[in-house]
């Protein structure tokens, strides 16, 4: 499965969360994407989330208890994780290349083209 295919179907069921939860969801990713970015090995990555705990920071932003920010952001990783397997076992690549290739008048033969759906 292509990682790119799975950070769009990723997005796309985060996007269908209710607000209140996409927006805690994307809060904590948005940080704990940032203090990657900011690491250079798996340690110092381990050692900053220590240091800035985005969980901590969302409990404080959107004045919940850090207790209910974890069972939250838990529920949210498991219906993500559901919704993402069962859109995986529905994912299927058609390819229709012949058909496109039929309607061009020039054709790159090294040019494949799939139809996508879930």
């Amino acid at each position: 499965m292509n990682e790119k295919m799975i950070n769009i179907f990723i997005e796309d069921i985060v996007t269908s969360l209710p607000w209140n939860r996409r927006k805690l969801y994307q809060f904590i990713v948005s940080i704990e994407d940032c203090l990657a970015k900011q690491s250079e090995t798996k340690e110092q990555f381990l050692e900053l989330l220590r240091e800035h705990s985005p969980h901590h920071q969302a409990a404080k932003q959107f004045n919940i208890s850090i207790e209910t920010t974890l069972r939250v952001m838990q529920d949210i990783e498991d219906e993500i994780s559901e919704k993402l397997e069962k859109r995986l076992n529905n994912y299927k690549w058609i390819d229709v290349t012949e058909h496109i290739n039929g309607t061009q008048i020039s054709t790159n033969q090294n040019i494949q083209y799939f139809f996508i759906t879930s």
